[in-house]
């Protein structure tokens, strides 16, 4: 398995989705549910790029051919997103064994408010978070971030933290991939990819 960038073409529209782990039980006495969270929430995207031509046609054609299916892996942006927060630094993870919806960074630019806000992308160890609430960065470069999806895989203590767009994820297609093709030499692509919960 070889993981590849995805070509810098931009799609016509995309849609994100947040697949959570979760499942719900309701009582059949009581009607009372309850809810259980588990690991392994991922993100999930559609993407449509309309009439491809010359270039971006043949390169997509063959992106996605070399990926044979879900043999392959590739890493990948939200296209539309732009970064809210200040950010700064060399920012790593600060402390190994690290699980749930927080994680603990060091090397930020010390004092910063609004270090990362929420919507925020961040990334490490391959896994595609988004900050849920707005952080701060204390007198020494130290961050706690709230995250969503929560931590799948423990991160190693200094472990390299993306924060700058494009903050991308390692993922897969969720189906085998297909294009129309119109006269005048035009190709249009609808592709589904899932996160790669193996993915370290």
């Amino acid at each position: 398995m070889t993981t590849y960038s995805f070509p810098n073409i931009t799609p016509s529209s995309t849609e994100w989705e947040l697949i959570t782990n979760t499942k719900t039980f309701r009582s059949p006495l009581t009607n009372a549910v309850q809810t259980a969270t588990r690991k392994g929430s991922l993100w999930r995207v559609s993407m449509r790029f309309n009439n491809l031509d010359g270039d971006d046609r043949a390169v997509m054609q063959a992106f996605l051919v070399k990926l044979n299916g879900q043999e392959h892996r590739f890493t990948l942006a939200d296209d539309s997103y732009t970064m809210r927060g200040s950010g700064g630094g060399t920012p790593l993870v600060n402390g190994g064994s690290q699980t749930g919806s927080a994680i603990v960074l060091d090397g930020a630019t010390a004092s910063v408010t609004n270090w990362l806000r929420a919507g925020d992308y961040l990334s490490f160890g391959g896994q595609l978070f988004m900050s849920t609430s707005d952080v701060n960065s204390d007198g020494s470069g130290n961050v706690t971030a709230y995250i969503a999806p929560p931590i799948r895989t423990s991160p190693a203590d200094n472990t390299a933290v993306d924060i700058s767009a494009p903050v991308t994820g390692t993922f897969m297609l969720a189906n085998n991939p297909g294009w129309n093709n119109q006269p005048g030499i035009f190709s249009s692509f609808t592709l589904e990819a899932v996160e790669d919960v193996l993915a370290t």
